[in-house]
């Protein structure tokens, strides 16, 4: 320990009298471990932390996949979940649970809250008892019982203002009473902490065999699995529960469900929650790690240097008796005097990015993750310390234990600065940040030129002076649903039509790229049916007059809907350019004939719509899926509905016109809620926003590695002039013109390059196929990015060559023979 500690303060010592190294050194540490430090808190909030529920790594989620039609994770029916909770026995407790929008009026105020449905066995599961009150009981999940509601700790906090005498109390959801039962923990969200309130999901007895596909699906379910039980094995049951489900639904709808390859999945419930993220962050962690390898080959690189300065000393400690483990441990030691200082600079670094990375598009999940630093990243950080300081102090280390003491003696350390060894050491570091900058260059260039091919895609629609907002209106008593729905919607684009600057206002199911499309299994008489094989499944979306109008979708063929439209009795749709040319190719659909599985008359009949226009496709989902199924369109007039959007086309600003659409809807109904209002614009880059925050943090480590390896070639020829002072003396002496001199220097760094661009570039063709995941319309060995790359790389050595070979050119011969 005395030893160590001699040693300690040694090298503090030896960092003292040279503080522009210490500086620059910590500072190229504290970058690497800082960007490191930010990256794996984020990494270990999704993906290491234990979600906040009892046991969370029992919890699964549970789903039906059709593969064959695109579909791998779709919702659960309710009867094919109460078939495999009662054919399995891997399964602790289960249960079903769905998101809902409801209109809460509260002391005369109409908010959209969100609700979740679900049974009593969710809080088994998820093993939270609420704080004030009591959870559901199984006779809450009875009609009649099921008028009764929880209240988040937030909502309960925001809304109540904390009141414990909450309980008790009556609230209207959509005009019906709700009592309150009970207050949920503080911090508890589930699945996330946009719920405000649970409720009761009530649903009447189905017969066994009924259409799995009709009306009951796309319910959510998680299970807890009991302990010592495997997921292996839930799979195993459930393929089991799979055969017996087929054997009696093929006998009612045929054999789609064989067909299809219809059947369960079984998945830890954080793969639910992650939706997807998981390739991107480890990207961002290898990038990173990259940028860190490049700091710690960089510092190497200068310590080398420096002991290479300090030969004589080492010879002279050799002489007194220092033993060679006496001067490997020195080397090491020195590298710990800068590893932790640049830890903990690189800690603080990483504290204040990670609140950058947060808000530029990688922020916790609504709740359910929490990106803050604990002791996980700690002992991160500590690893990162070990790991520069071994790393920095391995090639010192191994240039020290190449040499022979009795040389050192003999030549007082002037032999080690300008041996080849030495000098091929210097290189190799070189070589090596050259190649790591390539890779991280031509990684960070295929992400963003994969952004920008994504960025130019054309949705299909117009997104200039587009405004957006969800409405939701209560249930009327009075009159049938739909009736009181198709007369209000008519009532409220009026309404909206008549508010100066807007062009055109209309409404949908779902706005496109901001929320996905629903979707169902159609049939063409005489061209497919719902039995057969092929029988295929389309996106759908309810609009009403003026929608295409308002976003600029082209009309191809036939009329858009009208007035003349608004009688069920006579029932029209619109088709998408992609699903005419798959099912009318080389003629026109105008006037034939198509069915929609969910959509059935009194009688229980489907309901067959006459196609009376064709539109262009559009991008309904993400920009970097191409549109995968038709569209369809119905009519809002013919089949309203509670949920609907409002998009509105303007001539001024669309931020202006959210008040006067406020005041619109609050004079025809104040019941009525209206929320999330949101440019078209706004919504395109919001659904681009976390790749666009992955490309931009990838772009800033990649030009971080650029300037390492420039200050790593600049270095080295810095210190290769020094060593060759006297030389380049001698050579201007004998004739030899200053730029050949400066052609000398510049191609000893040429030579360095070529071979780490070769490599680095290799490198990153390596690396593009291990993103290639992640790429949009971009191969992984892009020749433009490549290209990009290596004149980029060239063009910064040269610029680092050319410095110091531009000072021995201008070096006076006789003062430098003299000087040496």
């Amino acid at each position: 320990m005395s030893g160590f500690l001699n040693d300690l303060r040694f090298g503090l010592r030896q960092l003292a009298a040279k503080p522009g190294f210490a500086v620059a050194a910590i500072v190229t540490l504290a970058l690497g471990i800082g960007a490191n430090t930010a990256v794996f808190s984020v990494l270990n909030g999704y993906l290491l932390k234990p979600l906040p529920y009892s046991q969370p790594q029992q919890l699964v989620a549970i789903n039906e996949s059709v593969p064959a039609i695109g579909e791998p994770y779709t919702g659960v029916s309710i009867n094919s979940f109460t078939d495999a909770r009662k054919g399995t026995s891997v399964f602790e407790s289960s249960a079903l649970y769905a998101e809902e929008d409801h209109n809460l009026t509260l002391n005369g105020r109409t908010q959209r809250v969100t609700t979740l449905k679900t049974r009593a066995t969710l809080f088994d599961v998820l093993r939270v008892k609420p704080v004030i009150g009591r959870a559901f009981d199984a006779a809450n999940d009875e009609k009649g019982r099921n008028k009764v509601a929880i209240l988040s700790y937030a909502f309960w906090q925001r809304t109540f203002g904390g009141d414990r005498d909450v309980v008790g109390r009556s609230i209207k959801l959509d005009g019906e009473r709700y009592r309150v039962i009970g207050v949920l923990p503080k911090g508890f969200a589930f699945p996330d902490n946009r719920v405000s309130l649970w409720t009761p999901f009530y649903f009447p007895p189905l017969g066994t065999n009924q259409c799995r596909t009709c009306g009951w699906d796309n319910q959510r379910a998680i299970a807890r699995l009991k302990p010592g039980a495997s997921i292996a094995q839930a799979r195993a049951q459930l393929a089991r529960v799979r055969s017996s489900i087929i054997k009696k639904v093929i006998p009612l709808i045929g054999n789609w469900y064989k067909q299809k390859d219809w059947g369960f999945k079984v998945r830890p419930y954080r793969d639910v929650l992650l939706g997807g993220r998981t390739p991107l962050l480890l990207i961002l962690q290898g990038f990173v790690l990259l940028v860190l390898l490049m700091a710690c080959v960089n510092v190497a690189n200068l310590l080398l240097a420096r002991i290479l300065g300090r030969t004589h000393e080492i010879a002279m400690r050799t002489a007194l008796g220092a033993s060679r483990w006496a001067l490997i441990r020195q080397m090491f030691v020195e590298g710990l005097c800068l590893a932790v200082p640049g830890a903990l600079a690189g800690v603080a670094l990483g504290w204040f990015s990670l609140t950058f990375i947060q808000n530029a598009g990688l922020g916790a999940r609504l709740g359910v993750f929490t990106l803050t630093p604990d002791w996980r990243v700690g002992l991160f950080a500590l690893g990162m310390v070990l790991l520069v300081a071994i790393v920095t102090s391995v090639l010192p280390i191994r240039q020290l234990s190449r040499n022979d003491p009795q040389m050192l003696l003999q030549s007082g350390g002037r032999a080690v600065g300008g041996s080849r060894g030495a000098k091929r050491t210097r290189s190799a570091l070189v070589v090596a940040e050259i190649a790591l900058a390539a890779a991280l260059l031509g990684g960070a260039g295929l992400l963003v030129h994969s952004l920008a091919r994504l960025q130019a895609v054309d949705p299909g629609f117009s997104t200039n002076n587009v405004l957006t907002a969800d409405i939701l209106i209560p249930p009327s008593k009075n009159q049938p649903d739909s009736a009181a729905r198709a007369h209000y919607y008519q009532q409220l684009l009026n309404g909206i039509r008549r508010i100066p600057g807007v062009g055109h206002a209309a409404l949908v199911s779902n706005v496109p790229i901001k929320n996905p499309p629903d979707t169902g299994g159609y049939t063409i008489p005489g061209r497919v049916s719902v039995t057969d094989a092929k029988a295929p499944v389309g996106n759908a979306e309810t609009v009403s007059a003026g929608f295409f109008a308002a976003l600029n979708i082209p009309l191809l063929r036939g009329r858009t809907f009208g007035l003349q439209d608004t009688s069920k009795s006579r029932p029209v749709a619109i088709i998408d350019q992609k699903l005419a040319d798959k099912w009318f190719p080389g003629e026109s659909p105008i006037g034939r004939q198509i069915t929609f599985g969910w959509i059935k008359d009194q009688n229980h009949k489907r309901v067959h719509f006459r196609i009376i226009g064709e539109v262009a496709t559009i991008h309904s989902g993400s920009l970097a899926d191409a549109p995968a199924r038709g569209m369809f369109y119905l009519d809002s007039a013919q089949y309203p509905s509670s949920g609907i959007s409002l998009v509105v086309k303007s001539r001024v600003p669309p931020e202006t016109l959210i008040k006067p659409v406020k005041q619109v809807v609050n004079n025809i109904n104040p019941l009525v809620s209206i929320s999330n209002f949101s440019t078209m614009h706004d919504t395109l880059a919001r659904s681009l926003a976390e790749r666009e925050a992955v490309m931009a943090l990838v772009l800033v480590f990649a030009c971080l590695g650029l300037v390492l390896a420039a200050v790593g070639v600049y270095s080295v020829l810095s210190y290769v002039v020094g060593q060759r002072v006297t030389e380049c003396g001698v050579r201007l002496a004998l004739g030899a013109l200053p730029g050949d001199l400066l052609w000398l220097i510049i191609r000893d760094g040429l030579k360095m390059l070529a071979i780490g661009l070769c490599v680095g570039l290799l490198l990153a063709v390596v690396l593009g196929y291990s993103i290639s995941s992640q790429l949009f319309n971009v191969a992984p060995f892009d020749p433009v990015t490549l290209a990009g790359v290596a004149v980029a790389l060239s063009v910064i050595t040269v610029v680092a060559c050319y410095l110091p070979a531009r000072r021995a050119a201008k070096l006076d011969p006789a003062v430098a023979i003299l000087e040496q």
